[in-house]
């Protein structure tokens, strides 16, 4: 049995989003447990998926600083209170670690499409 091309097409317009809100549970449900390899990896091929099929070049730029802007922020509020001798539950590390690998594998994809498109010339 065939898929016709617009059940095709909408099936990849969908797949995209899932992966992404995937890739959130996953990291959320993640932060209660010991992490593991194969959890970044997961993470991280979830976030390809989304860089692929989810950004077009239109939201590239937003997406792009929004990423940065969150590992950065994440990492500085880390160092900050880490400084200030407040212990901060391991938690919630691990969840912006877990956010920050499926996130930061997408953006890869969107740099790197961004750079290409740039020295294609469009």
């Amino acid at each position: 049995m065939k898929i016709g091309k617009d059940a095709e097409s909408k099936m990849m317009t969908m797949l995209g989003p899932a992966a992404f809100y995937i890739g959130l549970l996953i990291a959320v449900i993640a932060m209660f447990i010991t992490p593991s390899g194969w959890l970044y990896v997961v993470l991280a091929i979830l976030g390809v998926i989304v860089g692929l099929l989810n950004i077009t070049a239109k939201e590239s730029g937003p997406f792009l600083f929004a990423t940065i802007a969150f590992i950065v922020a994440a990492f500085g509020m880390y160092t900050l209170i880490h400084a200030a001798g407040v212990d901060i539950r391991k938690e919630l590390v691990r969840l912006a670690a877990n956010i920050t690998v499926l996130v930061g594998s997408a953006a890869v994809i969107i740099a790197l499409k961004a750079i290409y498109e740039a020295a294609r010339g469009k």
